[in-house]
């Protein structure tokens, strides 16, 4: 009988276990993922904040958080730091 419960113990540990894991595993991908939304949307703030500063100022480069920003001779937005066109 003793031998039952103590097998019955070890499933509901394992169990215990196992949903502590799932649950900790998704914590972690959610907050991941809200981390990399963030990022973007920062990003697409600063060539915004870029972009406008070109437009409206008398100056031909920003800075904004690291990233250095031209308008090219088409009007694109350029990150010399990243060395791409940036999407409007």
């Amino acid at each position: 009988m003793k031998n039952k419960q103590a097998g019955f113990l070890a499933l509901e540990a394992l169990v215990a276990l196992a949903i502590v894991c799932v649950a900790l595993t998704t914590t972690v991908t959610c907050l991941s993922g809200i981390k990399e939304l963030e990022n973007q949307s920062s990003q697409r703030a600063g060539q915004a904040l870029a972009y406008r500063m070109l437009k409206e100022c008398p100056v031909k480069r920003v800075k904004v958080r690291d990233h250095e920003y031209v308008l090219t001779g088409k009007g694109d937005l350029y990150d010399e730091t990243q060395q791409k066109i940036c999407q409007k």
